[in-house]
């Protein structure tokens, strides 16, 4: 099980310069990839980005490709194109015999503001097949460390649904132990009641009447399918947690079926400390939602 959460970093290099990959995911319901790059041919993108969406299968991944020159300007070369810079040169002398024409030398700031550039500057280029067997190299060790990240971060989410787990299990167990309770109680009050409003009649109290009326409040506030309902869904839970792929989705799905058996119980419940248990485990599942949003 990994976390959505991670950031990995990868590097090649070649004797023009050193391209660099970089990855960054957080949550997100789908899986959503984002490239950013500087110069880099498109091929070359596409190699990383097939790569990235081979490896993972949630989360919004921002990937970076640059690619940095070597030092001392190896990548570049200085061309000096002789043959137009020596016609400059002539033309440029022949006018001096042109009347009407200041003579002076000819510098090479001259030659420089000329509308046809004899001084050109070529920038070096790395074969594509190789820029992309250096994208290869440099994704590849990104998303090793990433997905070491996600993995490291995913089993300590796991470890900490697993605790929150078993807390709700214990409260779940309280609430099966009360389950009847309120019934028991409601049955003491009833009767109480109708022998204090008929007894001072010298009216028989039909019992045939009070286990009718008490079977009605037993149907109405009877949790216990719910109870049972909900220590089904986590055991699920906890098997899901403990195997492995992606199962994000899953976990979220049974984490809502979870919230409706407590909130069910809710409904039902007519006992203060039965509603107090419910609360209290309500505000723990929250807390293991946003656990889960962080789950592939």
């Amino acid at each position: 099980m990994q976390s959505m959460t991670g950031y990995g970093s990868g590097s090649a290099s070649h004797a023009l310069g050193t391209l660099e990959v970089n990855i960054r995911t957080v949550n997100s319901r789908f899986l959503e990839i984002s490239l950013h790059d500087s110069k880099i041919p498109a091929a070359v993108s596409q190699t990383v980005y097939q790569m990235v969406k081979d490896s993972l299968e949630r989360g919004k991944v921002t990937v970076k490709i640059s690619f940095l020159p070597a030092q001392g300007g190896s990548g570049r070369q200085v061309h000096v194109d002789k043959e137009l810079l020596s016609a400059y040169v002539k033309a440029l002398q022949e006018l001096k015999h042109v009347k009407g024409i200041k003579k002076s030398k000819v510098t090479v700031q001259d030659l420089l503001t000329l509308p046809e550039p004899w001084l050109s500057v070529e920038e070096q280029q790395i074969p594509e097949e190789e820029m992309i067997d250096l994208a290869r190299e440099a994704a590849s060790e990104a998303i090793q460390q990433l997905i070491a990240m996600r993995v490291r971060e995913g089993k300590n989410l796991t470890e900490d649904l697993l605790k929150r787990l078993d807390w709700i299990e214990n409260k779940r167990q309280f609430l099966m132990d009360h389950a009847n309770e309120a019934v028991y109680a409601y049955e003491n009050r009833f009767k109480a009641r109708l022998i204090e409003l008929l007894g001072g009649l010298h009216i028989a109290v039909d019992e045939g009447r009070i286990l009718t009326e008490i079977a009605a409040y037993a149907e109405k506030t009877d949790f216990t399918e719910e109870v049972v309902r909900l220590g089904s869904h986590l055991d699920q839970f906890r098997k899901i947690l403990r195997s492995d792929g992606p199962e994000g989705k899953k976990l979220n799905f049974l984490l809502q079926e979870i919230n409706r058996e407590v909130n069910t119980t809710a409904s039902k419940a007519d006992n203060l400390d039965i509603v107090n248990c419910v609360i209290m485990i309500k505000t723990e599942l929250e807390k293991m939602r946003e656990q889960v949003q962080n789950l592939e």
